[in-house]
């Protein structure tokens, strides 16, 4: 069968906003857990700039995972990961893992999603402004499970939603 591909990804319910300069517009404590036990041991794929906000975050690359940073940027270093340039190279690098997960940005999602057999969905109950979108894509593909709502509290600035979303089939299957 191969590596199984998933996507990891938060956004706003109806604007698709999944972040405004370089951040993410919203402080939710539980998918921020959710995500680091996802990912946690795992191969990740993540676009340079949104490595690049990480770095800023946390000062240092996500721990205990497997990162590959995918650049159109020839000869880049990103300190104690991977560097692939492009969809097939980082799959490549990856290869062994049982799983990888898609972290962003938008333009990595929009190179995963024609592989992806799953996306963990987070959607925001908020209208946040945003300069960058998750793509469209045909909800009809996808099995849409886990339903879990959350509620806004003191660590979760939002309402928000987890959704598990495996693909049904794909185009030509």
């Amino acid at each position: 069968m191969g590596i199984k591909i998933s996507i990891i990804v938060a956004m706003a319910k109806n604007s698709k906003v999944i972040g405004q300069s370089g951040e993410v517009p919203w402080r939710l404590s539980a998918d921020l857990k959710r995500f680091k036990e996802l990912t946690l041991g795992h191969a990740v794929i993540v676009g340079r700039k949104t490595h690049e906000s990480i770095l800023k975050r946390l000062g240092k690359p996500l721990p205990n995972r497997k990162t590959i940073v995918l650049t159109r940027q020839q000869g880049r270093h990103a300190g104690g990961c991977l560097v692939a340039h492009s969809w097939k190279e980082a799959l490549k690098l990856a290869e062994g893992e049982e799983e990888i997960f898609v972290i962003g940005g938008a333009e990595i999602y929009k190179l995963a999603l024609p592989y992806t057999d799953t996306i963990h969905l987070t959607l925001v109950h908020a209208d946040v402004a945003g300069d960058v979108f998750f793509q469209n894509f045909n909800a009809l593909e996808w099995e849409w499970t886990d339903y879990e709502p959350r509620p806004k509290n003191e660590k979760n600035e939002y309402n928000f939603t987890w959704w598990r979303l495996k693909r049904k089939y794909r185009k030509g299957e």
